[in-house]
């Protein structure tokens, strides 16, 4: 009987910790605005304006990590982009001085820029801080409902609050 209450106990706890969970959209396929130049995830490559592609190099907790690595001794510079697994939050694009060496260790961060995810978490709480409704919202940036937008707005702001909060 005691096994029965435990093993009932646990499978609710399990069942209540699972459904608590918001969902994040891990999709393969996802596009950025680095700036004006455009950037395209689709599996496990990332396009670019100025590659072809860019296959994987690496994953870490920051996400899935794609480089243009250095081409020649001529070449001093290398550009990463961090995608993360949540297709909705933002990457990061790095660009690096490889003049010290060809490998990592040796680089040095020139330049670090945000890349906004379409349809994403940023696009959609600063089209919403404009004064748009969540139904224009959702409109918008193509989302289904106004459900998602709402969802996406206030993911958004629950991150920028922490960010606040740690920061001060």
């Amino acid at each position: 009987m005691r096994f029965q209450v435990l093993l009932v106990s646990v499978l609710v706890a399990s069942v209540s910790a699972c459904a608590a969970r918001a969902s994040r959209p891990t999709l393969s396929t996802a596009a950025y605005s680095c700036g004006e130049r455009q950037v395209r995830r689709d599996g496990g490559k990332v396009y670019t304006e100025a590659a072809d592609h860019l296959t994987l190099g690496w994953q870490d907790a920051e996400g899935d990590h794609f480089v243009a690595w250095p081409t020649a001794t001529t070449t001093m510079e290398a550009v990463e982009y961090v995608i993360p697994r949540d297709a909705r939050a933002d990457a990061i694009e790095r660009v690096y001085d490889t003049s010290r060496g060809t490998s990592r260790i040796d680089w040095r961060v020139t330049k670090q820029n945000t890349c906004t995810a379409e349809a994403g978490y940023t696009q959609a709480l600063a089209t919403f801080a404009t004064g748009k409704s969540f139904e224009q919202v959702a409109a918008e940036l193509k989302l289904s409902n106004k459900a998602e937008a709402r969802d996406l707005v206030h993911q958004a702001l629950l991150s920028v609050q922490k960010r606040y909060f740690r920061d001060r």
